[in-house]
């Protein structure tokens, strides 16, 4: 009989420590403006403009090639999602 308490109370214990580990977990963050103009830098383009705007980054670019162009630049993760180039 005290084996299967003692089991009962690890399994207890144990479903309440799942809980308390998922809440541990780091959610994700924002890169910050001088991070996004490090990485556009780094790809070759020169920024005119940048800000933020609904969670992501909108920025006026010039690339290698005299090239201006709007980019719309994931917030998380630097990643340019839209490339539009203007005329």
């Amino acid at each position: 009989m005290r084996t299967m308490t003692t089991g009962l109370l690890a399994a207890g214990l144990f479903a309440f420590a799942l809980p308390a580990q998922a809440e541990t977990t780091k959610a994700p963050t924002r890169k910050t403006l001088e991070q996004v103009v490090t990485d556009l830098s780094a790809k070759g383009y020169t920024i005119r403009e940048i800000e933020m705007d609904d969670g992501h980054f909108e920025a006026k670019i010039v690339d290698a090639k005299s090239v201006v162009s709007e980019a719309k630049i994931d917030g998380y993760t630097g990643e340019i999602l839209r490339l539009e180039r203007e005329d």
